[in-house]
């Protein structure tokens, strides 16, 4: 059965150093892929959690640091934004308040540590969990999701508080759930599809309109990985079946499609009929013009992160009584732009290209094509809800970003893939590996 395949998997036999660290790897791996939609600040926690214990381990020198020259050139390039951001908060007014921010860059060195760490697993052992991970995880967000709107919920939020952060962890998590869909465990193909299937009716939930658009980016990337895989064939149980997922899909799709194009439309006609009606468009069309103002203000080196919102606010010359209280101004570059000046862009892109490095610095082989296929789902993902949204600064985004990243470093491209169930049969194997 394959809750006890996944038990025998994630928990080798306890005996031996390096055996209770690649344990360790596997759970901390596991859960990850299941915080995003059931405990969104789970994320956070679990990243901070294994970057503590990473240098806890280092320093009683429990297991070698490990990088090869891939893995520094993504430590460095996680490095550089963070200097960006202390430079520009360090020359910025308001330092005090520049502090938060500070604290903020913490998790992005943690590739540092947690590389060697996970580095201790043997090949081709964590991505599993992972992936299997994000589909059990989706069709608990699903159920969450329904639990509110049979509440009157008008958007479903998920474990994350936050409708926008929920549609963009549901289309991603969703997505690399179906990664899955070539495994050699039927179980852990019905997950795949499953978890697929709930995760784009959460996207719908949700009603994120920006996590609508990267639905058939995500699309076109997963038929580029799935094509080149041994899939299995597909019986008219299993079609009649795919057919009823399309239909559910489609009936929670539809519904919460055209309350959002309505209030699209009402929007586009308050901007000309009652243009002093704060709406969800207005705001953002409002925070767009003064975030181009603030940063031409200061092109280079930006306001810092801290004078934000008052640049911006500034700039769009409004009373005190009307300022925009919004934390960002729901566009990840001109986040950037405001925050960080022309540096600040460039550091965003050089950190958003990291995944996408890591991934085609590998030799050839399924575990590049793997991880490819999951860096552009990770960056697409970003990109598109991140023009309309926050992209980084939230600590689960942060989160999710850095420990996908780190993991797509530590599977090498010859890898071939596993299934939990595969795994599981190998634990002994493993183990003696491990001691030895």
């Amino acid at each position: 059965m394959f809750p006890a395949q996944l038990t025998n998997a994630l928990l080798l036999p306890t005996k031996g150093r390096l055996v209770g660290i690649d344990r360790n790897n596997r759970i901390f791996t596991f859960l990850f892929a299941l915080f995003p939609g059931l405990l969104v600040s789970g994320t956070s926690v679990t990243l901070v959690c294994a970057f503590l214990w990473a240098i806890i381990s280092l320093v009683l020198r429990r297991f070698p640091w490990q990088m090869t020259r891939q893995d520094r050139i993504i430590g460095w390039i996680f490095t550089a934004y963070v200097l960006v951001t202390v430079f520009v908060v360090l020359l910025s007014p308001n330092l005090a308040k520049g502090a938060e921010y500070l604290l903020k860059m913490i998790p992005f060195l943690a590739v540092w540590a947690i590389i060697p760490r996970l580095r201790v697993s043997l090949d081709g052992r964590i991505g599993p969990f992972f992936v299997t991970g994000a589909g059990i995880g989706m069709i608990g967000a699903l159920i969450y999701s329904v639990v509110q709107m049979l509440l009157h919920e008008s958007r479903a939020t998920g474990g994350a508080g936050n409708a926008a952060v929920f549609g963009l962890f549901a289309v991603l998590f969703g997505s690399i759930a179906l990664l899955n869909v070539h495994s050699q465990s039927k179980t852990e193909r019905l997950i795949a599809v499953a978890g697929f299937t709930c995760g784009l009716v959460c996207v719908f939930l949700s009603g994120t309109r920006s996590a609508w658009l990267v639905i058939p980016f995500h699309c076109a990337i997963l038929f580029w990985y799935l094509r080149g895989q041994t899939l299995p064939s597909i019986n008219r149980t299993v079609k009649l079946l795919m057919a009823l997922l399309l239909v559910v899909v489609a009936l929670a799709a539809v519904p919460k499609i055209m309350d959002r194009y309505s209030a699209l439309q009402t929007d586009i006609v308050q901007l000309d009929e009652d243009p002093n009606n704060i709406s969800s468009l207005s705001a953002r069309l409002l925070l767009w013009s003064g975030a181009e103002k603030a940063f031409l203000a200061s092109p280079l080196i930006g306001q810092g992160p801290q004078n934000r919102m008052q640049s911006v606010n500034r700039a769009l010359d409004l009373p005190p009584e009307k300022y925009m209280l919004f934390t960002h101004v729901h566009n990840g570059f001109l986040n950037a732009a405001v925050d960080g000046g022309v540096l600040g862009v460039l550091a965003l892109l050089l950190l958003l290209s990291a995944p996408i490095v890591a991934a085609r610095l590998k030799e050839p082989g399924p575990g590049r094509d793997l991880t490819t296929a999951l860096s552009l789902l990770l960056v697409t993902a970003y990109v598109i809800t991140g023009m309309f949204g926050i992209m980084f600064g939230h600590d689960a985004t942060d989160a999710v970003f850095i420990y996908v990243t780190l993991l797509i470093c530590t599977i090498s491209g010859p890898t071939p893939y596993l299934s939990v169930r595969e795994i599981a049969d190998r634990a002994e194997q493993d183990k003696a590996a491990l001691v030895a």
